[in-house]
């Protein structure tokens, strides 16, 4: 092969190559306008398709003008991708249980935590939020369980809980939700293009677990005790206080992959984490944690997961907290 017929086969080469890239970006883009919240309604309903349609129109366009025409839409797309690196979220009207954020006061071992939720769920009814303010003392946090929550048929639909437990039979409840304006409707596709909030929440197990479990028919939960020393633990439910309350000056984005209810609680407890690998499907998909979580010695490794997996389920015909006098009586009959 002549030096030429190199060159040629090279730049064809590259060509292929930008034009994929460049077509996989205009797609991209376009649903991220579609998902623009703070811009107008018409464009992101419009503009979406009509920028996708230009921009592969310009790209293919023919000689002589091509050259011209692809700088523009190169230009548009940086354009376009500085912009939405500089997004960031804005307010919307949400539903009441999302309406006010965790706020969270620091005095030593001591953590006042304001907007705590404790709402009421009654099976075919709407929710009757109620939040107030909690004292935690850290000091006299015991225990953790990681809950697992199957919301569908597929290991990527799961939602991830953990449950920390008091010296007095007090569980303080933490699940990392997207932010909602709606109960009816909830697009995952979202998720892959800033458009939703990241939204932690504290409360009782009564409202964060009975939420999910008054239902017809009711969600699958699976309870894992975590292995790590109480110091270990408080140090965690420290950080994740503190992450719920920066959120009240520094709103973030939810993310499927990066930020969702998994990923967050990962980050948050990056010693544990640091030695999996990125490449390691597990840290990113729910459904197939339960491996890794008993593979870094988080979770018990004395029985095979699937085994694990089938003593800890919840069992079936839970009651109503509402039968209990106090929110530890009822979480300790979850545990019977």
């Amino acid at each position: 092969m002549s030096t030429d017929d190199f060159l040629h086969r090279l730049h064809r080469g590259f060509s292929v190559v930008l034009t994929l890239a460049v077509i996989l970006l205009i797609a991209f883009f376009g649903l991220a306008i579609h998902y623009w919240l703070g811009w107008p309604d018409w464009i992101r309903t419009y503009g979406s398709v009509g920028f996708v349609v230009a921009a592969l129109l310009f790209w293919f366009l023919p000689r002589p003008h091509r050259r011209f025409a692809r700088s523009g839409v190169v230009l548009v797309l940086a354009g376009l991708a500085i912009a939405y690196g500089l997004k960031t979220p804005v307010e919307q009207d949400w539903v009441p249980l999302h309406e006010r954020r965790v706020a969270a006061e620091f005095d030593g071992s001591l953590v006042r935590v304001a907007n705590f939720r404790d709402a009421i769920h009654t099976t075919g009814e709407p929710a009757v939020p109620r939040r107030g303010a909690r004292v935690l003392d850290l000091d006299r946090l015991e225990s953790a369980e990681l809950i697992l929550q199957p919301f569908g048929r597929s290991a990527a639909t799961e939602h991830v809980m953990l449950s920390f437990r008091f010296d007095d039979g007090q569980h303080v409840a933490v699940s990392m939700e997207a932010r909602r304006t709606s109960w009816e409707s909830f697009d995952v596709l979202a998720g892959f293009f800033r458009h939703d909030q990241i939204y932690p929440v504290i409360g009782t197990e009564r409202d964060l677990l009975w939420k999910r479990l008054a239902r017809d028919p009711p969600f699958e939960m699976y309870f894992y005790p975590l292995q790590a020393t109480p110091e270990a633990l408080r140090e965690y439910l420290r950080r994740i206080l503190a992450f719920a309350d920066s959120l009240n000056a520094n709103p973030q984005f939810y993310s499927t992959i990066t930020d969702s209810c998994m990923t967050t609680l990962i980050k948050l407890a990056p010693e544990v984490f640091d030695a999996v690998p990125w490449t390691d499907y597990r840290r990113w998909v729910p459904g197939y944690s339960l491996g890794l979580l008993q593979e870094i010695g988080l979770v018990s490794q004395a029985v095979a997961a699937e085994e694990l997996a089938e003593r800890s389920r919840l069992r079936p015909g839970i009651r109503s907290p509402q039968e209990f006098p106090d929110d530890a009586s009822w979480s300790a009959y979850l545990r019977q």
